[in-house]
This record gives structure tokens, sequence and C-alpha cells, in this order.
């Protein structure tokens, strides 16, 4: 028999499931009837029936003991509580020690949620399919690898699947390499493979136990590769034969449902097992812990069962850490994560690279990039090697934080290493590239995971299109979607909203149109992404109008908006206060006013729609658009200034329960500071304090001139920003010093941007000879510049000669990414010439100022200098009139 192929450099080692040829000779197995009982297991309701309740009620009473199903060998709560007696571990200790890392969590009023993304796409959506963090060793036979590769090489051919299975029969060293065979199944997505290998082992092993073992392992096999209705069936089905009734099967259960988003269900069954004698232990813990986390429950509701076990005697181990450490990602609740990784070391519980490899991903998901960093490179010290995981966990992390250069160092790092790439890793490198617009780069990478066996799938061509789309390669995009249907891989809900995204914001409504209408076709569910993905498009476009009806649309198909639904729309609003009015859908088709020539455009248009109400609007909208867009309609536009539009979206998130997040603050102080007037954007801040004091609070005390009453509290505020991750920060700072300075409170803007130099928001230079700006919003900048130059005045009047050349740094800012002639260096270059400073575009580097030190140290020394460098408040309390008050100094 042929080994192994070794696989070519930077090549997936997962198997390869190479096509079919239909050249292998048939064989029947025992005979047709039990191959027909087989197909049944995994087609028919024999055993369950989706329309009855699928578990049984809850247990009322307690049952003190093991049944007899639990099977030898199982950590029971009487067990778990002598060996915590014989080592001196008091179970209450683990209860008290997490109890106190959840209640330093719960200490700070600004929540991780503040700390906010703009999208909508998480990073779950990049990872699916992606292979088991930790290799399969159970112990195997060499026959049964060898089997392996035969049962993957035969692909959906299940005649040659019965082949392999028959062939290998009796080389196969009993229930052991056929538990091997399953979990590799499981990992490696084969569904056919591990139906067929089931229903071959179980009619040929002998003894309770072994099958229930091989049941167990099913049952978790078909979690993993998303057949939960298969898993109950065949959970069901093991019990009415006798060998189904265990811990394990029920632990193997608990685990499917909560992969599957089922996290109730694994609960009922988890309180139901007492009514069948079994007492829950470690493994049946440990799997109800990973359900809530797998289902994203709130880390509040997982914990209660960590603290049930430990009350009853049963002390953690690793896997029970690793799974509160995955419930941490979702929201990216670092510092629990951190918290947790601390009180397994005071534990001495071992850590692992799947213990590390999920604490990245929530420090990724926290956006502590800077940190996850500084923990993958101290993880060799600990003995703890990253692996093909850890490098695209942290790739996707860096590609999502907008730093694509680092990403694509760790690309060069596992080059240089020799690490395996995997799909996950090949797709997270396609995004960066397609991000950056390097599609030549990106499609070579296409190519190399296919040269590896390493197939595209929707999330590549997902990758592909946002890519495309984001460079306005419409061609492109047409191109790349219709390749993926070719090859019979199915575009999925996340794939048309990024179509739909793409054609809304190049104002394509009529493809639009088409591509709505063959999602519609294609019978899937619209979800909260595709809602926001459009919303967002609409409003880029200036379409608010249109965007708040499809927020009403939303919510009336019951799906729940997420706070970058909204942030879309009140960032619109501040865009532009004078709002267009996208679409009346009172309106019917023969109520446009249509230009005769239209008729060929409009004609027919309506008649296919689907008759939901909501696809109607949906339609109508799009229809309406299009036709605007050629000029075949009037647009229905009333200005009006609605600015308080925002007070009503605020409330309808408070009601609903949405936390804002930093991106909400910056949207709503960008439209403050696109209000007509001041007062506006007072009554605006002053409205929103009712809902967050601790924020908007301080936003409206600096703003009023209060800055005597509200230091305090913006100190506190600062406090806990600085907690958070850099994004965040600077985008915090920034939102409010523009808005600051653009209503003349100088001197409070200057204070604010200092405060964050202190803390380091900006890792800009500051130097006697250079100003770095990067990444500062035009308020701060011009702030910072003030007080840069205040600085290198208090030099000069010290005696100092300043450097030879000083340098003013804008490259790129925050309201424009194009190097050089963005928006931060046009602010900049207005202030310099107002005040009179002598600094000049350099003529090689469009985004740096330069000056000869001894021009800037003249032009310093002139008596006119410091009254255009000190800043003033426009507006003050007339109460600190004659008054001294404790504010910070300048402090430079």
């Amino acid at each position: 028999m042929a080994s192994t192929p070794t696989p070519t450099p930077h090549c997936s080692s997962n198997p390869v499931r190479p096509n079919n040829n239909n050249n292998n000779h048939r064989h029947h197995i025992r005979n047709h009837q039990q191959r027909q009982n087989n197909n049944n297991r995994w087609s028919s309701n024999r055993y369950y029936s989706s329309k009855s309740s699928p578990l049984p009620a809850a247990a009322t009473g307690t049952c003190v003991g093991v049944g007899v199903g639990a099977g030898a060998g199982a950590p029971t709560a009487a067990a778990s509580a002598a060996a915590a007696a014989a080592s001196g571990v008091a179970p209450s200790a683990f209860s008290s020690s997490l109890s106190s890392l959840l209640g330093g969590a719960r200490n700070s009023r600004l929540g991780s949620d503040f700390s906010g993304r703009r999208s909508t796409r998480f990073a779950a959506k990049m990872h699916s399919g992606r292979p088991r963090n930790s290799p399969n060793n159970h112990p195997h036979s060499k026959a049964a690898d060898e089997a392996l590769q035969c049962l993957l090489k035969a692909g959906n051919n299940a005649d040659a699947v019965d082949n392999v299975l028959l062939s290998y029969e009796h080389r196969l060293c009993g229930g052991e390499d056929y538990v091997y065979l399953l979990k590799e199944f499981g990992n490696t997505g084969h569904f056919l493979q591990a139906t067929k290998c089931y229903d071959f082992a179980i009619w040929r092993v002998n003894g309770m136990v072994i099958k229930g073992k091989l049941t167990s392992t099913m049952i978790s096999t078909l979690g993993r590769l998303g057949k939960i209705d298969h898993a109950l069936r065949l959970f069901e089905m093991a019990k009415y034969e006798g060998y189904g009734n265990t811990v394990y099967s029920y632990s193997s259960m608990i685990s499917a449902f909560g992969r599957n988003g089922r996290f109730p269900d694994a609960v009922r069954l988890f309180r139901s097992m007492r009514n069948f004698g079994l007492e829950p232990n470690l493994i049946t813990y440990n799997a109800l812990i990973d359900a809530g986390a797998k289902g994203q429950v709130e880390f509040d509701t997982v914990v209660k069962f960590f603290d049930e076990m430990v009350a009853s005697g049963i002390l953690p181990d690793r896997v029970t850490y690793n799974s509160l450490l995955c419930a941490c990602v979702p929201k990216g609740l670092w510092e629990l994560a951190q918290n947790l990784l601390r009180e397994m070391e005071r534990k001495g519980i071992q850590q692992d690279v799947y213990t590390y490899n999920t604490y990245l991903d929530a420090l990724c998901k926290g956006r502590q990039m800077d940190l996850a960093g500084k923990v993958m490179a101290e993880m060799p010290a600990k003995k703890i090697f990253p692996n093909v995981v850890t490098y695209s966990t942290m790739m996707d992390g860096y590609a999502k934080a907008g730093r694509l250069e680092d990403a694509l160092d760790l690309y060069d790092e596992m080059k240089r290493l020799s690490v395996g790439f995997d799909r996950v890793s090949y797709n997270t490198l396609v995004a960066v590239y397609a991000k950056l617009g390097w599609f030549e780069e990106a499609l070579n990478k296409c190519k190399e995971m296919e040269s590896c066996g390493i197939k595209k799938d929707v999330v590549t061509y997902n990758a592909l299109l946002g890519g495309y789309g984001k460079h306005g390669m419409y061609d492109e995009v047409e191109s790349i979607f219709e390749e993926m249907k070719a090859k019979n891989i199915y575009p999925n809900t996340l794939t048309y909203s990024t179509m739909i995204d793409v054609y809304t914001k190049g104002g394509m409504y009529r493809n639009s149109m088409d591509v709505y209408k063959e999602f519609k076709q294609r019978g899937l569910e619209v979800d909260v992404v595709f809602y926001s993905a459009l919303i967002d498009a609409l409003c880029k476009n200036g379409l608010v109008e249109s965007s708040m009806m499809l927020l009403d649309v939303m919510t009336e198909k019951g799906i729940r908006p997420n706070v970058v639904t909204y942030n879309s729309i009140i960032d619109a609003f501040g865009q532009s206060l004078a709002l267009e009015c996208g679409v009346n859908t009172s309106l019917g088709a023969n109520e446009y006013q249509i230009e005769p020539s239209s008729s060929m455009l409009i004609e027919g248009t309506f008649q296919d729609q689907v008759s939901d109400k909501e696809d109607d609007r949906i339609l109508m909208m799009f229809e309406q658009l299009a036709a605007e867009n050629a000029g075949l309609i009037k647009k229905d536009k009333r200005d009006r200034q609605d600015k308080f539009c925002i007070l009503w979206l605020f409330r309808k998130m408070h009601n609903m329960e949405i936390k804002p997040n930093v991106v909400t603050f910056s949207a709503i102080l960008n439209a403050c500071s696109h209000c007509n007037s001041f007062e506006d954007a007072s009554k605006i801040l002053d409205e929103l304090r009712v809902f967050d004091n601790q924020v908007y609070g301080v936003a409206h005390g600096l703003l009023m001139g209060f800055r005597e009453n509200t230091w305090f509290q913006a100190q506190s505020l600062f406090d806990e920003i600085k907690r958070m991750d850099s994004s965040t920060a600077s985008a915090f700072y920034n939102a409010l010093t523009d808005m600051l300075w653009h209503f003349g409170q100088k001197r409070g803007a200057q204070l604010v941007v200092l405060e964050g130099r202190r803390r380091n928001v900006w890792n800009g230079d500051w130097s006697d000879s250079c100003l770095d700006l990067h990444l500062m919003s035009c308020g701060a900048a011009c702030a910072m510049v003030h007080a840069w130059l205040l600085n290198i005045r208090s030099v000069v009047s010290e005696g100092y000669e300043l450097p030879k050349i000083l340098n003013i740094l804008t490259g790129w800012g925050k309201h424009s990414k194009v190097v050089g002639n963005g928006t931060l260096r046009r602010a900049v270059e207005t202030l310099l010439d107002g005040m009179g400073a002598p600094f000049r575009i350099a003529e090689c580097n469009l985004g740096r100022f330069m000056s000869p030190g001894y021009v800037v140290a003249s032009w310093l020394k002139e008596s006119s200098t410091l009254n255009v460098l000190v800043l003033h408040d426009q507006i003050s309390n007339s109460e600190r009139a004659g008054r001294v008050y404790n504010l910070p100094a300048l402090s430079l």
C-alpha cells in the first residue's frame, strides 16, 4: 500500500480528499436488509420525533450515588471530594477564589462593551470548519492510520468506503481503532465516513461498554459536524438498546447541544440525569460549561455551573478552566481571562497550547493586540510552543485591528519556522491581502493553498469579494461571484450581504436588487449581519431615512439590531444633518413620477416580488433608488433639520438594552460638531446624560466650560479608558477633543489631549526635534501642536539650543488614510500658517513639515508669539470669573 505523501512546504498536513475515480469493484456488507437498517439510523425518526419534546423534564428530586450505567472510572462527586481531602485543597477555595475574580471584573462602570468594533463580522465566521486545536492522541494501531488515509481518499463514494472497511476488518484492533477513526472524521468533517464507520463497527464489537464508548464518540463527532438531529436520534436509540444510559453518552450529547447553540437543551438534559440514576461527574460538568462557552452564553450564567460543581465536591481541572476561558472570548473579556490564567497557575493546574490560544483569542477580541503579542512571545519560555492556531488567531486579530503589516510579519515568521498552514491561516492571509488591495498576492495564496490540497471555500471567496468591492473593482466582484457558484461553492448569507454592501455603496442599486432577489430565491434567512451591512451601505450614501425604514423592517421580523446597526445610522446623522429621504414606502409603483422613457426599466419589476410585506418594502427601496440613480424619477427630499433623531435612536438602544460603545460615542460627538449651534450640541449631550452620565456627563461638562466641576469625574473616566485597548482609547480622545476644538473650547481640548499623551494613548514621538501626529484627529493634533510649541518655547527661554531641523509629522490621520495629502495634513498646515509659524512642507514628503531650529527659535522669541500659542476657551462658566481653581497645570 502506498504511504501517505509528505506535504509540500507550508502546506497543511491534514488529510486531503482527492477526486474519486470510479474503478472500485463493488462489495456488499452483510446483506441488503442490514444496510437498510443502518441507513435508517441517519434518516428516519425511528427513535426520535422532532415534533415532540426532545428532553425529559428536569429532575425534582435528588439521587445519591452513581447509577449502574455510569461506567467505571468516572470521577464522581464523592471521589473528587476524597481527592480534595487527600490533596489538602478545599473545594470552597476554588469557588471563593473565582467569585473574587468575577467581583473584580465587575468593579468598572465602563464595561468591556464600550470597546467596540465597526464591523458585525466576527472572527468565528473566518474560523468555521477549523480542525480541532489538539491532535487526536487516542491509542490506536498502525493499521488504523492506514485505514484512515484510504477512507479519506474514498471521498463521497459510499461503495468505496464500504470496500475499505471490509478490507481492514481483520487488521483493526477492536473498538479503540474505530473510536480513533470516528474522532478523526469529526476533526476533518467527513460525515459519510463517520456514519459508515460507526454502522460497520457497532455490529462487530461485543459488550455494552465498548458499544457505549463508540456511541459516545459518535455523538460527539455528529455534534462537531453540526448534525445535531442525528446525534439526538443516536442518543435516544442507544438508551433504547441498553448501552446509552451512561454519564459519557449524556456528556457527549450535552457537548453536542452546546456546539450547535442549544445551551438550554444542554441544561435540561443535564438536569434530567438523576431521573435515570446518573450522577453528574467532572466530565459532565466540563461538557456543560463548555456548552455554555461554545453557545456564547453570558459568563455569569456559565460560572454558576462551575460554582455548583465545586459545591458538590468536584475539583475543576485544566479542561474546566479552558472552557471558562473560552466563555470570555466572544465579548473580549480579556481581564477576566487574564485572572483565570493566573488562577490556574496559583492552583498548580497545568496549562497547554489550547489554554494560551484561547487566552490570545480573548485578548484579540478585547483589542489588546500589544499584550497579545507579548503573551505569544513568552509562550516558548513556558515550554508551550505556538502552533498554526496561535498564528492564525493573532493574524486575524491584527487584521481586524487594522494592523495589516503586523499580520504579514507573523506570516513571514510562520514561513521561517516552517509552521504548516491550515485553511484558516490561508483564509486569514487572503483576507489581509485583499484588504490591502494586493490581489496578485491574494490569488497566489489561493493557488498555493489549492496546491496543498486545501480547496477554496465560501470564506475564501467572501474575503476576495469584500476586497475587490472595497477597491471598487466591480467587474472582478461579479467574476468571482460567478466562479464560486460554478464551482458549486454555495454563497451564504455573508456572501450576499457583502455583495449587496459592495453594490449599494457603489450606487449600483439595480445590481443590489438582483442580488437580493437571488438571495431570497435561495431561501436563505436574513440576519443581523445582513441588515447591518445594508443599513451601513445606505448610510454611507446619505440615505438615512431608507436605513431607518430597514431598521423597522428588521425589528418587525424579530431580528434584534446590535450596536453596529445603530452606530451606522447615528454616524450618518452626524455626517449630514440635512437628511435625504431615501424612500417613501407608502407609495405604490404607479405613484412614482416616472418619465415615459423609463417603462422598460420599471416594467415587471414588482410582478415577481414575493408576497412578504417586508420583502416588498426592501425591493421597492432598491427599485426607487435605481430609478433615482438613473434620473428617471425625482428624488424625494425633505430638507429637515431633525438633529434630535439621535436622541430617539439612543432611547431605542437603551430600551432594547443595547449598550453603546466608543464608536457610538465618537459618532454622537461628531454629530454634535455638525450641529448648527452650540446650544443644539449641548442639548443633545445634556439629554444623553440621563442614559450615561459617566461618559456624556464629562463631555457635556467640558463643552459647557464646567471644568472645575467636571475634571475629577473626567479623571476617573480617563482611568477606565486607559484599561482598554489603544484603538478604543485613541477613538475616545480624538472624538472628545474634536468636538471641544470645533466649538472653541480649545483650552479644554488641550487639557484632554495632554491627558491622552500622559497616558500613552498615541505612541508618536514627542521630542525637541520632532512631533508625530499619526493616528490623531484634526482637533487633537491642533491642540497638541500648540502644547508642543509651548514646550519648545520653554526650552529656548532656558537658553538651550534647538536641534538643527524640527519636524512635524502628519502622514495619515483619523479622517484620511491617504498618505501625505490627507485631511490631517491640511488642518495642521492651516493652523501653522494662521499662527505664522515658519514650518514648510518637505519637498519629498507631503506629510512632513520642516523648519531650521534657529528659525523656529527666533519666531518663538517674538513677543507676539506667546499670545498666539496660549489657548483659551470661547465659552466658560460665569461663576469662574476672578476665581482660581485647582485645575491641572499645562504639564509638558
